[in-house]
């Protein structure tokens, strides 16, 4: 004896519930606890600031600390601006080169000066 498959009642595990009247099938938790349908999350952690710095893979602490980065860059800065207008101003590449070093030498030793330590 053959049974025609009807579409079930809205709410039962079987075949397709609820597909036929738009409605999505109920969504397992992926953890206790958690509303239905949204996956745990992890904790936000705050940062304590008297933690040394983070680790490298090996173990070192990072390259450079925030204010030689920011001494090294405004040096660079400095002699990129001293550089292009000592180029467009000489049209010599050698002499632009010569600039950009002298300026960055300069900046790095002001800005070494003025950044609190």
């Amino acid at each position: 004896m053959y049974v025609h498959p009807g579409p079930d009642p809205v709410g039962s595990q079987g075949g397709d519930a609820g597909h036929s009247t738009g409605q999505q099938p109920p969504v397992r938790d992926a953890a206790p606890g958690h509303p239905p349908g949204q996956a745990p999350q992890a904790a936000p952690r705050q940062q304590n600031l008297t933690d040394p710095p983070p680790h490298g893979p090996g173990g070192e602490g990072p390259l450079l600390d925030l204010r030689s980065t920011i001494i090294l860059m405004l040096g660079i800065l400095v002699a990129t601006a001293a550089g292009v207008l000592t180029y467009r101003a000489q049209q010599d590449a050698a002499t632009a080169a010569l600039a950009s070093g002298g300026a960055f030498a300069g900046g790095v030793l002001f800005f070494q000066k003025i950044i609190a330590g």
